[in-house]
C-alpha cells in the first residue's frame, strides 16, 4: 500500500456533501455555482419557528373525563367536575399591578345558581381583547357550564358569597384543563329559572315589595324584590378618581308600590341591551347547536314592562331617589318562574298601555269589514258603553257611536310642534313629523298623530275626555279629509279653517272594545269616521 493511501481519511472515499442550510447568505454564493437544498425557502423557515397565535373560535376538548354533577352535591378539593347553571352576577375583580406580561390583568367573578345551590366561579384573563370578544359579553341570566379540576372553600369574602360558599378559579388561556361555556343557541329559557328555596307550596321566603325594603325590610337577611323594568338608560363611561375608566348604565324599575334605580357597573353593562358575543374569547366558547325559537327568546334583551327581575340581597342607598346595585353578595335571576312575576309582568303591561300617550293601535282584534257589512248594526250612547264594559270586563264587543265633537286642538298642537306623538325609553316624543329620533337610544322612532289632537266629545248621556279616543290611521285620514303627510304640508290658516269645520260637528265612530288594557289601555278604539 502506497503512502499516499496511507494519510488518505475516510472521507476521502465518499462524494462531498453540499451545504443544505437555507440561512446561508446570498452574497456567499458565486453566481455560477449550483445550489442544492431540501426545497425550504429562508422565508418560509423564519415564518414556521414564529409561535402563531392562538384563534379566537379555538375548540376546547376535554383531555381527561369529568364528572357530571349538580352545584349541591360539589365537594372542594381536586376533583375534575362540569355542572351547568345560570349566571346571577357578575362583579369585576381588581387584580393590581401585573409583574410579567403573561401575568392576569383582570378577573370577573360569576356567581352561577341553579334551582338549588350556588357556586362563585372566578375567571382570570391575561388578552384583553379576548377578554372583551367572550367573557366581555356574558349576561345575567345566561345558561353556562363549567369545567374545572378544582373546587375551593371560601375562606374569605373576597373569594366568595355566603349564598355561594364553594368557589372555582379558572384561567383559560393558561390552564387548558379549565373551561367556560355559554349557552347561547342551545337555551330554551325554561331550563333552571326557578330561584333559589322556591316551592310552589310556599311563598318566596324573604320577598317583599320595593316600598317594605326602603322602609326598613333591607335590615332582613337576603331580602329579595321582584321588580319590572320600565327603562332602559344610556351606556355611558365614566372617569373614576384614579384615571380609569369604567362602564354605567342606570335601569329605572318598578313594582305596584315603588320606583328605583338600578345601577349597573363595569362588565354587567353588557347584560340589558346588548346580544352574546359571536366571537367567543379562548376558554369562554358559545355552543353551536342549532338554533331554535326558545333560544332566541332567551337571549333577547331586556325589555321595559316585560323583564322581571329577582334581586337578592342588593346594594343600596336610600335619600330622596332609591338606588340599588349590585355587590359581590347579591344574586339576580332574570324572569323568574313563579307566579308572582307573571303577575307583575302583566301589571307593568297594563300600566304602560295605561299611562302611554299614544299606543299603538290592536291590530287583529276588530273586524270593520264584518260590522259595516252586517244587517243587525248596533248603536251604543256612552253610557250603554259604560254599563257594558263594567257587565263583562273580558269580552269584545264593537258597534256604533253617534258625538258631537266640543274641543278640537289641531291649531295649537300644531304652533307647539306637538301634531305627531310618540313613546321611546320611557320618553315622550313630539313633533310636527312623521318620525323623531330618540334622545335616549338615538333610532328613528315613527310617531302617529296625537290622540289629544281631538279634545272632549259628548252625547246625550255621557262625555269622553281628550285623549281617551284611540284612532287609526284610517279614522284619521276619514276625519280630516287627508293623509297624515298631507297635514304636514298645510298652512297655519288652513289648519285653523280645518280646525273650525270640525268643531260641534256631529260624527258617527266606528269603535270596538276590548277588556284587555295591555292592548289600548282601556280607550275607545275608532275603526272609522262617518259624517252625521
Amino acid at each position: 500500500m502506497s503512502s499516499s493511501n496511507k494519510n488518505a481519511s475516510i472521507q476521502a472515499f465518499f462524494q462531498p456533501t453540499p451545504s443544505t442550510s437555507p440561512l446561508q447568505s446570498a452574497h456567499e454564493l458565486s453566481p455560477n455555482s449550483e445550489i442544492f437544498g431540501d426545497g425550504f425557502t429562508v422565508t418560509g423557515l423564519q415564518d414556521a419557528l414564529k409561535p402563531a397565535p392562538r384563534p379566537l373560535r379555538d375548540t376546547w376538548h376535554p383531555a381527561a373525563e369529568y364528572a357530571e354533577c349538580e352545584i349541591r352535591d360539589l365537594q372542594a378539593g381536586p376533583r375534575a367536575v362540569t355542572f351547568m347553571g345560570r349566571v346571577a352576577n357578575i362583579f369585576d375583580v381588581g387584580v393590581g399591578t401585573c409583574k410579567t406580561p403573561k401575568s392576569a390583568k383582570g378577573c370577573v367573578k360569576l356567581c352561577v345558581k341553579d334551582e338549588r345551590a350556588a357556586v362563585t366561579v372566578r375567571v382570570w384573563w391575561a388578552d384583553e381583547a379576548r377578554h372583551l370578544a367572550g367573557l366581555g359579553k356574558v349576561r345575567l341570566g345566561a345558561l353556562v357550564s363549567v369545567w374545572t379540576n378544582h373546587i375551593s372553600n371560601g375562606e374569605s369574602g373576597n373569594l366568595s358569597s355566603m349564598a355561594a360558599p364553594l368557589f372555582a378559579s379558572l384561567f383559560p388561556e393558561r390552564d387548558r384543563s379549565c373551561h367556560l361555556m355559554i349557552h347561547s343557541r342551545s337555551d330554551d329559557g325554561v331550563m333552571l329559572k326557578r330561584p333559589l328555596g322556591h316551592s310552589d307550596s310556599r311563598p318566596l321566603t324573604g320577598l317583599m315589595t320595593l316600598q317594605n325594603f326602603v322602609d326598613g325590610g333591607y335590615d332582613v337577611l337576603d331580602a329579595k324584590i321582584l321588580v319590572v323594568v320600565k327603562s332602559l338608560g344610556m351606556r355611558k363611561k365614566i372617569e373614576r378618581k384614579d384615571t380609569s375608566v369604567v362602564e354605567n348604565m342606570n335601569v329605572v324599575v318598578h313594582d305596584d308600590t315603588a320606583e328605583a334605580t338600578l345601577g349597573l357597573w363595569g362588565t354587567v353593562c353588557s347584560s340589558p341591551g346588548t346580544t352574546l358575543s359571536t366571537a367567543p374569547s379562548d376558554g369562554v366558547a358559545q355552543d353551536t347547536l342549532s338554533t331554535n325559537a326558545d333560544a332566541a327568546k332567551a337571549a333577547k334583551p331586556w325589555k321595559p314592562s316585560e323583564t322581571v327581575l329577582l334581586l337578592q340581597a342588593p346594594g343600596f342607598k336610600l335619600g330622596r331617589f332609591t338606588y340599588l346595585n349590585l355587590t359581590s353578595t347579591t344574586l339576580l335571576d332574570v324572569d323568574p318562574a313563579i307566579k308572582d312575576a307573571a303577575w307583575l309582568r302583566n301589571w307593568a303591561l297594563r300600566q304602560k298601555c295605561r299611562e302611554a300617550v299614544n299606543p299603538p293601535f290592536p291590530k287583529g282584534v276588530y273586524d270593520l269589514g264584518l260590522l259595516e257589512n252586517s244587517p243587525l248594526r248596533c248603536l251604543y250612547t256612552l253610557a250603554d258603553l259604560d254599563e257594558f264594559a263594567r257587565a263583562a270586563p273580558e269580552e269584545t264587543f264593537q258597534g256604533y257611536l253617534s258625538v258631537i265633537v266640543m274641543e278640537v286642538r289641531l291649531l295649537e298642537s300644531y304652533k307647539r310642534q306637538m301634531l305627531f306623538a310618540g313613546e321611546c325609553c320611557c320618553m315622550l316624543l313630539y313633533a310636527n313629523a312623521l318620525a323623531a329620533t330618540c334622545k335616549g337610544c338615538d333610532k328613528t322612532v315613527n310617531l302617529r298623530l296625537n290622540p289629544k289632537l281631538l279634545g272632549q266629545v259628548i252625547d246625550e248621556t255621557a262625555a269622553v275626555s281628550g285623549g281617551k279616543l284611540l284612532l287609526s290611521d284610517q279614522a284619521w285620514s276619514e276625519l280630516l279629509g287627508r293623509t297624515p303627510a298631507q297635514l304636514l304640508q298645510m298652512t297655519c290658516e288652513q289648519i285653523k279653517y280645518l280646525t273650525d269645520r270640525i268643531l260641534f260637528s256631529r260624527l258617527t265612530l266606528v269603535f270596538g272594545w276590548t277588556g284587555d288594557e295591555s292592548m289600548a289601555g282601556g280607550r275607545i278604539c275608532v275603526m272609522g269616521i262617518r259624517s252625521g
